[in-house]
């Protein structure tokens, strides 16, 4: 900033600008000034009525920390709104605030939001505008380097001044414009540990494994362990007796070991109390205890009703529901009538497989049975036991039919009608169909093959048609021959064949060429009527098979000629079937 030559000749004489620093820290012992509360030689200075600068200073510190308020010096003439900025070397805008409480004059100060981390032994710069056109400076303020605690100015075209709002890079006669910061250093542990956290790794229920945690003294001077205190089950720390003289710069080890009572994962920590800067130093400690688990589904087998002398199977299913590999070496039954079949052993279930045996029940006698499934594995509580239990009952071969009659009423001689028939084995043992046989005329059977068998409950299907070619009423039956204790079994059949009606009619041929005619048929006098054949008669002559006994039809003929065109319908007659 060049001021009016007129106004400032005086100041081409050189000043002899004596700097003090503090050696405490400006605002509390963990915050740091770089101008402390040094006050400027000139006060309300100003440039003319319409000049307004964005004011700063180009600034370092020796260690990396945060920069948690802004601060500049006001002059009593000095209002309007006042914005701070810190920006980097390049210009880049890092960080703004907007002050507000401000008082009529000196030292102003207004925390950051979000304190903004800086790092060690980089150039920055933060600058205030003016508000309107007064200011304060001391000139040559920053010819030489300006120092206190981790905090420097830079010597060197600082300190800056520019147009308000922008990133100032104008400088004259090093004068320093009172913008500060508000710095606080980042402080190094006293107390570290190596490594930082521990991983115990997998380590099976019952057994332990151990690592050492080793402990760093990088104060200046002793530091006292008051405690160390572990946290998580399974967790022990050993290595020291407390209270412990740690001498700086040396190391001490703790022996941190892991016995994991029962399967998961446990999170746990150390906490070292002592006296060092970081009085509570916590190391977060993390193991997983392993063990194979086992379970059964289903976790008991129930065979319900059994016929003597049949065998009922149904699956256990055994599964490795831990988080270690599962051996299982050998299966046992027990039990009159239980069996079991399944792969061959000793076998490993990786975590989340299963294995499938076949238990088995074959009862000899008709009573209930109890029975066990043992399962030993490398699981806890091993044998794994499974209860068994089932009823023999006596053979029953019984075998239903139904419907249990076939009735097919009337049916035209030269047609055909055809029932379904099912069969159940209503038994509680197996039955094997050997036979199917019809007897009386005009019936026949269809859809099964011989032989079938059938289980409990199970069922099977045929055909049975009905085709009389003579009028007269019919009997008979199908004959079913198996093994069950009521064969055969005999299933009625009956129906009567009756003589086909039909009504013929006749025409006199049309005089002209036709291509044939269209028979219609309605159930009333004068129609409607529809037409009956799919196709042209080439003659004078129909006859309609499709007649019931009792009922008056209504007849109407048309010819058709070549071209499709079909005539007027002829004359309607009649015919009553007897």
């Amino acid at each position: 900033m060049r001021p009016d030559q007129r106004v400032r000749v005086y100041l081409r004489a050189l000043f002899l600008v004596t700097i003090f620093f503090s050696s405490a820290r400006s605002a509390t012992a963990s915050t740091e000034t770089l101008l402390t509360t040094q006050t400027p030689q000139f006060v309300n200075a100003s440039d003319g009525s319409s000049t307004n600068y964005e004011l700063g200073a180009k600034f370092t510190s020796a260690v990396a920390g945060h920069i948690t308020a802004i601060r500049f010096w006001k002059a009593s003439r000095e209002t309007g709104t006042h914005v701070g900025h810190v920006w980097n070397a390049s210009g880049q805008l890092l960080v703004s605030v907007a002050f507000s409480n401000e008082t009529s004059s000196g030292w102003q100060q207004q925390s950051l939001a979000t304190p903004l981390a800086v790092n060690a032994n980089t150039v920055y710069v933060v600058t205030v505008n003016t508000g309107n056109t007064y200011y304060v400076d001391t000139h040559n303020g920053f010819a030489a380097k300006v120092l206190n605690r981790d905090l420097s100015s830079v010597v060197g075209n600082n300190g800056v001044y520019g147009p308000a709002g922008r990133f100032p890079t104008s400088s004259w006669q090093a004068s320093n414009y009172f913008r500060d910061v508000v710095f606080s250093p980042k402080v190094s542990a006293g107390l570290t540990s190596a490594p930082a956290s521990l991983n115990l790794g997998n380590v099976n229920v019952g057994s332990s494994i151990s690592q050492t945690l080793t402990l760093t003294n990088n104060a200046s001077s002793t530091v006292t362990i008051s405690k160390v205190a572990p946290t998580g089950t399974g967790l022990t720390v050993s290595g020291i007796s407390v209270p412990f003289s740690l001498v700086a710069g040396k190391q001490v080890s703790l022996k941190v070991t892991f016995t994991p009572p029962s399967m998961g994962t446990i999170n746990g920590s150390v906490v070292v109390s002592s006296n060092a800067s970081n009085p509570s130093l916590t190391v977060a400690l993390r193991g997983v205890g392993m063990q194979p688990q086992i379970s059964a589904l289903p976790t008991s087998v129930n065979f319900g009703p059994v016929a003597v002398g049949v065998s009922n199977t149904q699956t256990l299913t055994i599964k490795n529901s831990g988080n270690a590999n599962l051996t299982i070496s050998r299966e046992t039954i027990a039990g009159s009538g239980f069996g079991i079949t399944g792969p061959t052993l000793p076998a490993t279930l990786t975590p989340g497989q299963s294995l499938a045996f076949n238990v088995r029940f074959s009862p000899a006698t008709a009573s209930s049975t109890t029975g066990t499934v043992s399962i030993a594995t490398n699981a806890p509580h091993s044998p794994l036991v499974v209860a068994l239990s089932g009823t023999g009952v006596k053979q029953s071969l019984q075998l239903s039919a139904n419907p249990s009659a076939l009735a097919y009423g009337s049916v035209t001689q030269g047609s055909s009608s055809k029932r379904s028939v099912t069969l159940t084995n209503i038994g509680n043992s197996s039955v094997s169909v050997s036979q199917l046989t019809p007897t009386g005329t005009y019936f026949s059977i269809s859809g099964l093959n011989m032989p079938v068998s059938l289980a409990p409950g199970q069922t099977a299907t045929f055909s049975v048609a009905f085709a009389p070619t003579t009028a007269g009423s019919v009997s008979g039956s199908v004959s079913v021959a198996s093994t069950a204790s009521n064969s055969p079994l005999s299933i009625p059949l009956s129906g009567a064949g009756v003589a086909a009606r039909k009504a013929t009619l006749s025409w006199t041929p049309s005089t002209s060429p036709v291509s044939g005619y269209n028979v219609y048929r309605g159930t009333q006098k004068g129609g409607p009527y529809t037409k009956e054949t799919s196709s042209l008669v080439p003659g004078s002559t129909y006859t309609d098979l499709g007649v019931q006994a009792g009922l008056t039809y209504y007849y109407v003929v048309a010819s058709v000629q070549s071209n499709g065109v079909e005539s007027v319908y002829s004359s309607e007659v009649s015919a009553t079937i007897p």
